[in-house]
Formats: C-alpha cells, sequence, structure tokens
C-alpha cells in the first residue's frame, strides 16, 4: 500500500463526489424503508454530501481541499472543517493517517483551535481518541457533530520582571451586565521584555465551545491589578494591546501590548 494527501483537483472532486452520492442514496433509501417499516430498523449513516456543494464552491474560490489517495484512489477528504474517508474503507487507519496530517499542519500554520464537524455519529470515538472533545449541543450547520482540539502553545519566559495578567473574553450581552462573567480566562505571571511588551507563558484564546465566536464578542486585559482594555474583538484598539486572528479565524494573544 502506498499513500500520500494531495491537494484536490477537479478530477479528484469527481472521485470523491461520487463515493459520496452513493452514501447519500443509501441513507436516502434506508430511512425511506425506516418510516415505511413504522420507525424500525436501522438507517445507514449520512455522510457530508449535504455539505459537498458548498465546500467545492468554496474551493473553487481558492479554499483548500485535501484528498488522501492510497494506490492512487481518493480514499477520504478533509477541507473547510469536515472530514470523510469512503464508507467502505473505514477502520483501515487511514483516518488516523489524514487526521495526523491536518493537525500537524493547523500547528505549523498558526492555528489556536481546530473545529470539525463529525459524520456518521459512529466516527466520534475515533475523533475523541485524536484529542478532540465532543459537543453535542452545539448547533451543527448540518455538518455532522461540533467537535475541537485546543492547538495549545506555550512559551519559555527568562529572567525578565513578572507581572500578574488576566484575560478574560465575552459576548456582547454578557458585557453589559452588572457583573460580566467571560466565556474563557486566562491568568498568570507574564514576562516583562525589553520593548515593554509582556509575553504570557502560554496563548490566550478566545473560543466558546458552545457556539462561534462573533466580532460583537469582547476581550478584556487586565494587567498588574488595573483594567487595561475592555473592548471589542473588532477594535483597532484590541489589535493595538496585542490581539490577532490566525488561519482559523480565532482571536488569540501571546503577548500583550500595554498602552
Amino acid at each position: 500500500m502506498t499513500y500520500e494527501i494531495v491537494p484536490a483537483t477537479e478530477a479528484l472532486l469527481v472521485e470523491v463526489e461520487g463515493w459520496l452520492d452513493a452514501e447519500e442514496a443509501a441513507h436516502q433509501t434506508g430511512e425511506a424503508a425506516y418510516v415505511a417499516n413504522g420507525y424500525e430498523g436501522d438507517v445507514p449513516p449520512r455522510g457530508f454530501r449535504v455539505n459537498w456543494d458548498t465546500t467545492k464552491g468554496r474551493w473553487r474560490e481558492g479554499g483548500g481541499i485535501d484528498i488522501l489517495l492510497v494506490d492512487g484512489d481518493a480514499v477520504g477528504f478533509q477541507g473547510h472543517g469536515i472530514f470523510e474517508i469512503r464508507p467502505d474503507l473505514r477502520r483501515k487507519g487511514y483516518g488516523r493517517i489524514l487526521a495526523e496530517f491536518m493537525i500537524a499542519r493547523a500547528y505549523d500554520e498558526g492555528w489556536s483551535v481546530f473545529e470539525i464537524g463529525i459524520a456518521p455519529w459512529t466516527a466520534e470515538p475515533f475523533w475523541q481518541s485524536m484529542g478532540f472533545t465532543i459537543v453535542p449541543d452545539r448547533p451543527d450547520r448540518g455538518a455532522g457533530t461540533f467537535a475541537y482540539r485546543i492547538l495549545s502553545r506555550s512559551f519559555t519566559l527568562s529572567g525578565g520582571e513578572r507581572i500578574p495578567f488576566l484575560i478574560g473574553f465575552f459576548t456582547r450581552d454578557e458585557r453589559y451586565e452588572d457583573e460580566p462573567r467571560p466565556f474563557a480566562t486566562f491568568s498568570g505571571l507574564g514576562e516583562r521584555v525589553a520593548d515593554g511588551t509582556i509575553q504570557l507563558p502560554e496563548r490566550a484564546y478566545c473560543f466558546n465551545p458552545l457556539e462561534e465566536t462573533s466580532l460583537n464578542d469582547f476581550v478584556r486585559v487586565e494587567v498588574d491589578g488595573e483594567e487595561l482594555h475592555f473592548e471589542k474583538l473588532k477594535r483597532d484598539s484590541s489589535a493595538a494591546i496585542g490581539l490577532e486572528c490566525d488561519g482559523a479565524y480565532t482571536y488569540f494573544m501571546d503577548k500583550i501590548r500595554p498602552t
């Protein structure tokens, strides 16, 4: 067996679409039989055909899709938060090959969080074994069960002055409560470096497992007990104090730039 992971081409997308169509047809047939039989029996799992046209459209606009080839055949793909192995070739280790590839690349590209939709639900134990957390209560937008993996990043501090910090992320509604509660917080001791910035010991990231981040969410930054900033993610002042956005559109901070 030889395998490689390559960027999608029109020909490879046609090949993938063929087995997605077959999987969807089997699901539709099984579902009809299930209903006709008084809702008894099993329905074949549904794959990602329902999302395929959108995914393919994004690819044509410049978005990436990766194809796993085994002995020249397209047996799996990943892109735009969805991932699938051809149904008749599952449980052969191909999923782990493709998953390890995409996680490593996301880390190398600076991502903070890797989010996916899982379908069918029987694949959930596999993704848990890959370090993903399943969130069954989060709306899936038709892309299967939502799951995520934090791509943690720690930084080595040297001998500079240690400064206590607190970073919190808040929804717009929570921001205006009398005692706003963040959906994510990061605190500890950073290091003040020569240019005056404060290097954090680990990345602080804006991520709410229960819902998508909104540009109307807020970030609050406190240094040495003093609030320096409490503003929307999208504001220039948030960027000025150190907030950045990675390739997966997750806002994060590695350093605080006091103004």
